[in-house]
């Protein structure tokens, strides 16, 4: 008992310390041991805490986006449709993109975007069209109307699209 209680004492503080919730009950006064034989020796090894519990994980630790699918491209069943022509910034028309779906917040509106012919995504952020790396999109600026679920998007010289979304009547 004697050698047990600190091996848990040590694992509840480092639970504590790395931000769990592990209810502690309050030291009471033990009820003294009956006396036993002699103690013998355990065969068995106190509890070793792992090396990575002195670490804290971090998100970034746990949820890594990098080998998930490109949310912007439709799941295949399994079948594949062919290799499309990768994209190439040279090639970006806003009169190819779809709006696919709109994000509301607080502090700023986000549109989701897809080029038709390519299948590539982007979003617009604030009045900034960036690609799927989070490179921005030269000459090209955007305002979103969430109200409206529209996207306007205008190129330096002049061009203008109005995207809905869709099932929304003009």
């Amino acid at each position: 008992m004697k050698r047990i209680l600190p091996a848990v004492l040590s694992l509840i503080l480092i639970a504590n310390a790395q931000g769990s919730t592990i209810p502690v009950p309050p030291q009471n006064k033990q009820p003294p041991a009956p006396k036993a034989l002699p103690a013998q020796k355990s065969s068995v090894p106190a509890p070793q805490t792992p090396a990575s519990a002195a670490k804290p994980l971090t998100p970034a630790m746990i949820y890594t986006a990098s080998n998930l699918r490109d949310p912007f491209r439709k799941a295949s069943g399994g079948s594949s449709t062919g290799s499309r022509k990768p994209f190439k910034l040279s090639d970006f028309n806003i009169h190819n993109l779809i709006l696919q779906g709109l994000m509301v917040g607080e502090n700023s509106n986000f549109a989701l975007l897809t080029d038709a012919n390519y299948g590539t995504g982007f979003i617009l952020k604030g009045s900034r069209i960036y690609n799927s790396k989070g490179k921005m999109i030269p000459e090209v600026s955007g305002r979103l109307d969430p109200r409206r679920k529209i996207v306007y998007l205008k190129t330096q010289d002049g061009d203008v699209q109005v995207l809905r979304m869709k099932g929304e009547k003009r």
